[in-house]
């Protein structure tokens, strides 16, 4: 039961970034913005998370988990239904950031109450692929869920479908969150950082830089080049999103019983595969020709993300496991708004779509093969 809640607070967070993605054309129209405004409604929410996320980390492992995950959940339920009232693209932006603001606090406290329970390496690492096949889970449900309330209900209902969730789970994580003793004297002595630390984090930012830029870029490609509706395009996501859901727990067991360089090694290397198939794509293709990117890209981040997860947690003491997340999770939700900022400007300013494409093509590729080479020297 613990555990559950615990994967839905990731789940919350994870759905934020992808189930608005298929909403922008929409919101972009209903509240007269343009291309900027599309883009600060994506990463105002990503930039106030990845500002925050190291802070929250600590200052859970200072006060306790408990507190921190009841107030992300309360934080973030209030932004959203400030989001879904929003009478203006300011106001949505600013509401955004609000539920940032929650997401910090909820993100490194789920991963540091499962540190917490689980002594045990190999279940731990079990634990922790399950709470990253949730919040990959949420990856998939945004674009389907975005899709059938977007056509059904309008953009707003994107946000307002998280209250519902979070007045049953904060009641639920009142009575099942335990309680920790805090300030306790191991947070407050030196702490040594080794490479291992540092390799796992820079490999996260650059998996979230790549990957959630190169979902931003399929999504447009789908909705904005092949002219296909939001629901539609959320299917068609599928087969990126379904391995991330899937494979989380997976990756969890292998890692616990192999270390994390083996997946990670393997779903780096089908990144870059599927980043460079985005070369193949040309003017006349169609959406047939963007399948085998979303395959090698949900099948990579599939095993990478719980490994990487891992590899970063167990880098340092237990006790600064709400530290330890909150990195880890800055490097991803962080990197991954420069990713999406970058690989939107790239689209933005390319003479056509599909010559932008290429261009991604090369650079993601680059940075997924870079991060194998830093897996190896890094991490063991």
């Amino acid at each position: 039961m613990l555990l559950a809640l615990l994967c839905v607070g990731i789940f919350l967070v994870q759905l934020d970034v992808t189930v608005v993605n298929v909403a922008l054309p929409t919101i972009r129209t209903d509240l007269q913005t343009g291309a900027a405004g599309q883009q600060w409604v994506v990463s105002g929410y990503m930039i106030v998370l990845a500002a925050l996320l190291l802070v929250c980390g600590a200052w859970g492992d200072r006060i306790g988990h408990r507190r921190t995950v009841l107030a992300g959940l309360a934080v973030f339920g209030g932004a959203s239904l400030a989001c879904g009232a929003a009478p203006n693209i300011e106001l949505l932006v600013a509401a955004r950031a609000l539920q940032g603001i929650g997401a910090a606090l909820l993100l490194p406290s789920t991963l540091a109450v499962i540190s917490d329970q689980y002594a045990d390496r190999a279940a731990k690492a079990r634990a922790v692929g399950i709470w990253a096949g949730a919040g990959a889970l949420a990856l998939v449900a945004g674009p389907l869920c975005g899709g059938v309330l977007v056509r059904g209900l309008g953009w707003r209902a994107v946000f307002l479908i998280n209250l519902p969730i979070i007045a049953i789970a904060l009641p639920v994580a009142w009575r099942i969150v335990p309680r920790q003793q805090t300030a306790r004297p191991e947070t407050r002595r030196r702490l040594r950082i080794g490479v291992d630390f540092v390799g796992a984090n820079v490999v996260a930012g650059l998996m979230n830089l790549v990957g959630l830029g190169t979902l931003l870029a399929l999504t447009l490609y789908l909705q904005e080049y092949l002219h296909h509706d939001a629901l539609r395009a959320g299917l068609e996501l599928i087969p990126v999103l379904l391995p991330l859901a899937v494979l989380g727990p997976v990756s969890g067991r292998v890692t616990g019983r192999f270390g994390p360089r083996l997946p990670m090694s393997f779903g780096l290397a089908l990144g870059a595969i599927g980043s460079f198939c985005l070369l193949a794509v040309g003017p006349r293709s169609g959406y047939t020709a963007v399948l085998p990117v979303e395959l090698c890209l949900g099948i990579g981040m599939g095993f990478l993300t719980a490994a990487v997860v891992n590899a970063a947690v167990a880098a340092l003491p237990p006790e600064r496991a709400g530290l330890a997340g909150g990195v880890n999770n800055t490097a991803r939700q962080g990197v991954g708004a420069l990713g999406i900022a970058l690989y939107s400007t790239v689209l933005g300013h390319s003479a056509a779509f599909t010559s932008g494409l290429h261009v991604l093509g090369w650079l993601g590729g680059t940075f997924w093969v870079l991060g194998l080479g830093i897996t190896w020297l890094t991490v063991e």
